[in-house]
């Protein structure tokens, strides 16, 4: 394809793509500026894990839990309520055994064999720091 086809096809993928992210701390958040100080010290305090996704070509709240394995749920939900999930990618900044975790869990759902698992590069896991986890899919799309 020519570049102007590639940008056309990814123009039309870009509206089913769907990212959900669990954040271990919000101490990376503040200090790349992600996160207001007083929020992240009220998060510290109460050990809460953000969630976010991706709005508008924007990073988003999507909520918060208070332990890791209410995140990682969130996560699994996130693919169960998802519209016919086309593809599927597990995405870790230093937890590769919980990510393979989460690839188990969703494997009812969606074919192991099918599932991208991937590392954060450093450029995206300095921003959040260690641990996070990630979901990326992509939907069906409407006809």
């Amino acid at each position: 394809m020519g570049l102007q086809q590639i940008v056309d096809e990814l123009g039309k993928i870009i509206p089913s793509m769907r990212l959900l992210i669990l954040f271990d701390t919000l101490k990376y958040l503040i200090k790349g500026g992600r996160v207001g100080k007083a929020k992240g010290l009220l998060g510290s305090v109460l050990n809460v894990k953000p969630l976010l996704t991706v709005k508008d070509g924007e990073l988003a709240p999507s909520g918060q839990v208070r332990t890791r394995s209410k995140g990682m749920d969130r996560l699994l939900d996130f693919v169960k309520n998802a519209r016919e999930v086309q593809d599927l990618a597990i995405l870790h900044s230093t937890t590769p055994d919980e990510a393979q975790a989460i690839i188990e869990r969703i494997s009812p759902l969606f074919p192991k064999e099918r599932t991208i698992l991937a590392r954060l590069g450093p450029a995206l896991g300095v921003h959040g720091g260690p641990g996070i986890l990630a979901v990326a899919l992509r939907e069906k799309e409407l006809s």
